[in-house]
């Protein structure tokens, strides 16, 4: 069976060895010196073959007919691979798999295997690693045993190809629903020429551009396929702006302005891979990701609670604006703060507040600003020199002008950063929410706030009710919080199923969409 492979004439056939033993040998040779393999970024390939074969006890994977769907593995390893496409993957990652012929060479038999691997890899870790183009600050946590999962992957779901593909695609519904809208788009090449800039175009006004711009919004689906071009901007054609504007994270104000424009030549193929990095992304997080999760979108102003597979909550936020950019981190929400007073950040203290008060002497009072110290003794501010103040924090006790409203979320990490309410409610109205100095401020804080404490003893919860009526502040413990996420994505699925493009506010989609398409122009 495995004659073709080179070193099996090392093996004297003078020796009677069992054909086991003889098959094993066989196989780890083909692992350590057979060319061609594919590669995986998160654990050693070899190791990982090695690990496989002898969880089957050096059985041959491709040789055999899958039981279930009565076709041969290696057809369902194909099939599997070419729905990659689907998923934003580069399918001539795969060719050496997807072009194999039904064989008996050892060789083939290991190549086939580390291609399984590394498609399992891609679609449950990512085609990239994380580290290297999105890093996250991560609360300590158990390493994991990434070679273990993969293998564990392609054997749990041994009699169906498709199931490890299934099993190791994220389930997390953001990734489905926006696989599902790249999976429907379409990915031959289309030429599109640019809309003019020029003056804005509002309501009522008459412009050449108008021609064009209906005809974008209509091959977009934004108006049905048989409307007719109105004489002016009339309503209709606004309401399919705004619609637009709504996708593409503008602000749906239904004027034609240089955004707008902007976003209306957006080729198709730039969409296109817009989508797959978020893909990528999504993919990343869903690697990470508990069953009891809070998830923000820094670029989307978006937070949402997940409980096993299904959303149970969700909200906007405001986030870091791209000078004080919200970090990327992975953590927990452990304790609660009702009614917290608020003791200001370094960088806003320095930045923001002692500019302030050299040139307002009233500053501190009209802000209810405390002078303490570091153990939060009350200082003369009257005494201080406040061109270089030092040994001393301002603080702003409760109260509805307070920055972080009743209700502030504490998690581990080293960046003095949480989720808290605020007073600036007018803020969520925003399409870009990039507007903090990097704490995350969220809408609807004190439901959230109510839904985070129903795991809480009876007595926790009578406490929140009286405290949220109150100016006391207390801090409540929250063992078995949910696991927070703070990520950054710029592309998701409508309730309408069409692709949304949002606002990149800290310029990351490029280096991303560069680092992806290098390894394709170096590997064509």
């Amino acid at each position: 069976m495995w004659c073709s492979l080179s070193v099996d004439a090392q093996v004297s056939t003078e020796i009677a060895l069992p054909a086991g033993v003889l098959q094993k040998i066989l196989m780890q040779t083909a692992v350590t010196h057979c060319d061609g393999m594919a590669t995986l970024h998160s654990t050693s390939m070899q190791d990982a073959l090695s690990a496989l074969y002898l969880r089957r006890n050096y059985a041959p994977l491709w040789q055999e007919v899958a039981e279930r769907l009565s076709i041969s593995r290696l057809t369902a390893l194909q099939d599997e691979l070419r729905q990659l496409d689907d998923d934003g993957l580069w399918l001539p990652d795969y060719s050496s798999a997807v072009q194999a012929t039904q064989s008996s060479d050892m060789c083939q038999e290991v190549r086939l295997s580390s291609y399984y691997l590394m498609a399992l890899e891609h679609l449950s870790r990512g085609r990239l690693p994380q580290e290297l183009h999105d890093p996250q600050w991560q609360a300590a946590v158990p390493p994991v045993d990434v070679g273990a999962d993969l293998v564990e992957l392609a054997l749990v779901n041994d009699a169906s190809i498709a199931d490890a593909f299934s099993s190791a695609r994220p389930s997390l519904s953001l990734y489905s629903a926006l696989r599902q809208s790249y999976a429907q788009m379409e990915k031959q090449a289309q030429t599109q020429t640019d809309i003019a800039s020029g003056v804005m175009i509002r309501p009522g006004a008459l412009d050449d551009r108008l021609a064009q711009i209906f005809e974008r919004l209509m091959s977009a689906g934004y108006l049905p396929s048989d409307s007719a071009l109105p004489p002016n901007y009339d309503f209709s054609l606004q309401q399919a702006l705004r619609y637009f504007q709504d996708d593409n994270g503008l602000e749906p104000d239904g004027i034609i302005g240089a955004q707008t424009l902007a976003a209306m030549n957006i080729t198709p193929e730039q969409r296109l891979r817009k989508i797959r990095i978020n893909l990528e992304r999504l993919r990343w997080i869903a690697a990470q990701r508990e069953d009891y999760l809070l998830l923000v979108n820094i670029a989307g102003g978006r937070v949402r609670l997940f409980r096993e597979e299904g959303m149970v909550w969700e909200s906007r936020v405001q986030t870091g604006r791209p000078g004080r950019p919200t970090p990327a981190l992975i953590s927990s929400i452990n304790r609660i703060t009702l009614n917290p007073s608020w003791t200001i950040p370094p960088t806003i203290m320095r930045q923001d507040v002692l500019p302030q008060i050299r040139r307002n002497p009233n500053y501190l009072e009209e802000k209810n600003l405390q002078v303490v110290d570091f153990q939060g003794r009350p200082v003369d501010a009257a005494q201080l020199d406040w061109n270089k103040p030092t040994g001393i924090m301002l603080r702003q006790p409760p109260g509805p002008t307070n920055p972080l409203g009743q209700v502030v979320f504490r998690m581990d990490n080293p960046f003095s950063i949480y989720l808290h309410d605020t007073p600036s409610q007018d803020q969520f109205q925003r399409s870009s929410r990039s507007v903090s100095s990097g704490c995350v401020r969220v809408e609807d804080a004190e439901v959230l706030a109510n839904i985070l404490m129903e795991s809480a003893s009876v007595e926790q919860r009578a406490l929140l009710l009286t405290l949220q009526v109150s100016d006391k502040t207390m801090e409540i413990a929250l063992p078995g919080g949910p696991q927070l996420i703070i990520g950054y994505w710029t592309a998701e699925a409508g309730e309408d199923g069409r692709a949304q493009l949002m606002q990149d506010p800290y310029a990351l989609d490029q280096p991303l969409l560069d680092a992806f398409y290098r390894i394709e122009q170096t590997t064509r």
